[in-house]
């Protein structure tokens, strides 16, 4: 079934939505300002952070260092985390997670570069240089592009999950 409205109706129908649009664009501002940085955490926010992340990565490297997918999956990740590679494929959860460390810790030794953080209340991010050093002297070392997420519960952070690229960013000034 087509509809057809003779012109009359057609020309009221255009402008009604016409005025409609007319008067959001009015009440809208002008220009918007732009929003600016993100908020800062007070230094003892960030200090608290610094510490107990930096605790994290180290407990991280040991774990990668002697093999032990079990001590990553449950002491760095929520249970719920979740994790999303280039492939685009998301590992969601400590059982899958597991079934991926237990291979990936055999691949060689990370050093986790922090590079820029946000700290918040009870969330936080930091995007890292994750620098692989194969345990095989044939296999190529690199760098991944990662971002973890990280919240706070109880008075401790922990991971929430990260998504990570091959690449790395460059040396702050």
């Amino acid at each position: 079934m087509r509809l057809t409205l003779s012109k009359p109706v057609a020309a009221a129908a255009l402008l009604a939505a016409s005025l409609v649009s007319t008067q959001a664009l009015a009440a809208a501002p002008a220009t918007a300002a732009p929003i600016g940085d993100l908020p800062q955490a007070s230094a003892a926010e960030m200090a608290d952070f610094r510490s107990q992340v930096d605790a994290l990565y180290r407990l991280k490297v040991k774990a990668f260092a002697d093999k032990d997918a079990a001590t990553i999956v449950e002491h760095f990740y929520a249970k719920d985390a979740v994790a999303l590679g280039p492939e685009g494929k998301p590992t969601i959860g400590r059982d899958n997670f597991r079934k991926e460390y237990e291979q990936v810790v055999q691949l060689g030794i990370p050093t986790i570069e922090p590079v820029r953080t946000h700290v918040g209340k009870d969330a936080a991010w930091e995007w890292v240089n994750f620098r692989v050093d194969m345990a095989d002297p044939k296999e190529k070392d690199f760098t991944f592009a990662m971002l973890f997420l990280f919240a706070k519960k109880d008075g401790k952070w922990i991971s929430g999950g990260d998504s990570y690229a091959i690449g790395e960013f460059p040396k702050a000034d």
